[in-house]
């Protein structure tokens, strides 16, 4: 077992050691990281019961020397351990603005609205459906510097796409790398590891001997397809959660969604085969 998770961490990072060495980022500094979420992660999550967490109590179970680890634990170090990330309160927005009847066409698509307005939907109202804590503007500058919103002549502002996604480069973009894979690799440590727990959905659909002459219109229609599932997931999302539906189901606070995503690579045969082979279909 810990050989077979060990295998299968060094093959989910490889890609992400790729682009640390692009960033030139050094081995010993994502060494120290790792050290500090190995301390962290010991110290949160294998507490014994009603006793303290100590250094010792930590040593054993990284294998990190206690001088170390004390360090790391008092805050001795310069940089903290990963810590998981929340979308940015414009995402909250857009679905806010896609749920909301009066802001949205009867095929449920966004209808144009004014900034401030005393009568109908304005993008301040919904903004404070939002979040009381953040300017209207800020997240309106936002949604326009991504893309996802602009202000028209006539100083409505339209909805151009029914999610939020940062700019590319920017540290809120880098930020969703922290969560939605975890979030994916906690589904499938569940899947693997918990067999008297029912399984949570996790399917793949691959073909490996795709034509490049027809991959262009394959991504979009495949783009396509996955931006309509994920309106209706977010629908029936939407109407359970508490902060949209008052009549929402009641308990105990829970995280949960579906996630949708699109992979491509060079197949690892040579490209420049003459002989098609067999297609092959791939469920996971």
């Amino acid at each position: 077992m810990a050989e077979g998770l060990l295998r299968a961490a060094m093959a989910m990072l490889r890609p992400v050691v790729r682009h640390l060495l692009g960033a030139r980022v050094p081995f010993g500094r994502f060494e120290k990281r790792a050290r500090e979420l190995f301390v962290r992660v010991a110290e949160e999550e294998f507490p014994l019961p009603e006793r303290p967490q100590t250094d010792s109590r930590i040593s054993s179970l990284t294998g990190i020397n206690r001088k170390e680890i004390h360090r790391i634990r008092t805050g001795d170090g310069d940089e903290s351990a990963p810590r998981s990330f929340s979308r940015d309160l414009a995402s909250n927005l857009v679905s806010v603005w896609m749920q909301d009847p009066a802001a949205t066409d009867r095929s449920g698509r966004p209808l144009p609205i004014p900034y401030r307005g005393m009568r109908g939907p304005s993008f301040v109202k919904l903004a404070r459906k939002t979040t009381l804590d953040l300017r209207p503007r800020a997240i309106l500058d936002s949604l326009i510097g991504s893309g996802a919103a602009e202000v028209g002549e006539d100083g409505l502002i339209a909805l151009r796409t029914d999610s939020y996604v940062p700019k590319r480069g920017q540290a809120e973009k880098l930020g969703m790398l922290a969560e939605d894979p975890t979030d994916l690799v906690q589904t499938m440590l569940h899947n693997i590891l918990c067999d008297e727990i029912e399984p949570r959905f996790q399917r793949k659909v691959a073909y490996d001997n795709l034509g490049a002459d027809g991959m262009e219109r394959l991504r979009v229609a495949l783009r396509r397809e996955g931006e309509r599932f994920a309106r209706r997931v977010n629908t029936l999302l939407a109407r359970n959660d508490r902060d949209r539906n008052a009549k929402a189901p009641g308990g105990a606070r829970t995280y949960a969604g579906i996630g949708v995503y699109y992979f491509e690579s060079p197949h690892p045969a040579d490209p420049k085969r003459k002989t098609p082979t067999k297609r092959k279909r791939r469920t996971s």
